[in-house]
């Protein structure tokens, strides 16, 4: 999902802040696993965490489990990426004690090409927040007018990932790698995850074809956009801890954020692979997929 005050693509806007709603620990785990998973593969989990709830009958979760899922997502990055990290963390710190050795300057650079593509993701989530907030707030919202939105906007995520593919396509697979990144493309790419406070429209899916758009491999741009991803899943959980319910239940909580972190790892090491050799296009059919089920059960439903 994305994000509150801050960054995009967990808004408050999809995991509703209505405070008596409660889900039990099987759900929270369903949830859990659900959002793990499509954070990062490229068919938005902002609009699978109302989807899911929205077509089995569940009740929105809260404020308390979106923080949880969050913090379960944010680990995974972590976990996954711990040596990268640690490296650029190790060379950021030596480049600026005048200590540098061969590679750090590269390595460090990461830095603040990340901070310059999480901006436009901060103001956008300043920004746009409450206009999504109020479609989401409660279940029925989200079958008022939630539900159709987000199957309208799971149909922009397939024709991102379609026109990518065929912007790669006519490069015959050439592109650069992150140590190529500029600092516009940084922020071109941020701009995009921007955009991803739509609900329904992927973040990893927007970040990995402005990627490809900017002439970066399809695993680079998916590996930088899982970087990126956690400043915003950070920010997407300490923005909502404040607003969490005094006596909170946690085992809900606990089993979201678990399972929420075990999918999130087994998503970021699928997709890395996967893109290797691969095609997004089954992504993208997904995403109409989901959108047509999304839209028939809406309209069955009113």
């Amino acid at each position: 999902m994305e994000a509150a005050a801050t960054l995009p693509r967990m808004p408050r806007r999809v995991l509703a802040t209505v405070a008596s709603t409660s889900i039990g620990a099987l759900q929270a785990a369903v949830l859990g696993t659900v959002q793990g998973l499509t954070e990062f593969v490229p068919v938005s989990s902002s609009a699978h965490l109302v989807i899911v709830p929205f077509v089995l009958g569940w009740p929105v979760p809260d404020l308390a489990f979106d923080a949880a899922v969050h913090l379960g997502t944010a680990l995974a990055v972590a976990v996954y990426f711990a040596a990268d990290l640690a490296g650029v963390l190790a060379s950021g710190t030596r480049v600026a004690l005048g200590r540098a050795r061969d590679g750090d300057g590269e390595r460090a650079r990461l830095i603040p090409l990340l901070a310059a593509g999480t901006v436009p993701a901060a103001v956008a989530g300043l920004l746009g927040e409450s206009l999504f907030e109020e479609l989401f707030t409660s279940t029925e919202d989200v079958e008022r007018i939630g539900a159709p939105i987000v199957g309208l906007f799971l149909l922009g995520t397939a024709a991102l990932l379609f026109l990518g593919e065929a912007v790669l396509a006519r490069r015959e697979g050439r592109g650069r790698g992150i140590e190529r990144l500029r600092y516009r493309d940084a922020v071109l790419i941020g701009l995009f995850q921007a955009a991803a406070i739509a609900p329904g429209i992927s973040r990893s899916g927007a970040t990995i074809v402005a990627g490809l758009f900017l002439g970066l491999r399809r695993e680079a741009s998916a590996r930088f956009s899982f970087l990126l991803s956690l400043p915003a899943i950070l920010g997407a959980a300490i923005v909502s801890l404040p607003d969490v319910p005094a006596g909170a239940d946690l085992v809900p909580m606990l089993a979201g954020g678990a399972t929420a972190a075990a999918a999130g790892f087994a998503a970021i090491a699928f997709l890395l692979r996967y893109l290797r050799t691969r095609t997004m296009r089954p992504f993208a059919v997904y995403c109409v997929l989901a959108s047509a089920v999304t839209l028939v059960t809406w309209m069955i439903r009113t």
